[in-house]
């Protein structure tokens, strides 16, 4: 049976719940890079799917790893426009373990995309996306924090 990802559509806003992987070795995030934009993994849970479950599935699929989630760190209210489509996501982010070594290239869809460590204290210089993650994840406290986005 084909999982249907927990998203809809009303109007011209895409609603959705993501589940995200904050991967955090030796004071190092992994993140892909797209377009001249960096990226954590993750992606839309499943019906009927718990969001732990969800992050560890995506870090399967898109880096072909195993891996445990750890500690809910953030849940995200993200609302912004891309390509003239209103988005209004709920966003898990977890820290997570990698039981693997992580690969330096993911697989989304049917494109190959090159992943990158980079140091916490470097991630002011780049494009993250979100870009709460650049102040957020150096100085978070291991305490769950809930963050409003809107573009």
């Amino acid at each position: 049976m084909t999982q249907v990802d927990f998203r809809t559509k009303v109007g011209n806003t895409v609603f959705g719940v993501r589940a995200t992987a904050l991967i955090v070795q030796n004071n190092q995030l992994l993140v892909t890079k797209d377009k001249g934009k960096y990226y954590t993994i993750g992606g839309a849970i499943q019906a009927n799917e718990r969001t732990e479950e969800a992050v560890v599935r995506e870090v399967r699929e898109e880096l072909g790893v195993k891996a445990e989630a750890g500690r809910l760190a953030f849940v995200v209210e993200n609302r912004f426009e891309q390509d003239g489509v209103s988005y209004h996501n709920i966003e898990f982010h977890y820290l997570v373990d990698l039981l693997e070594d992580a690969p330096l290239t993911m697989q989304e869809d049917e494109k190959m995309q090159p992943c990158e460590w980079i140091d916490l204290d470097k991630l002011q210089g780049i494009n993250l996306v979100p870009a709460f993650l650049k102040t957020a994840l150096p100085d978070w406290d291991g305490q769950l924090i809930h963050i409003h986005l809107e573009e």
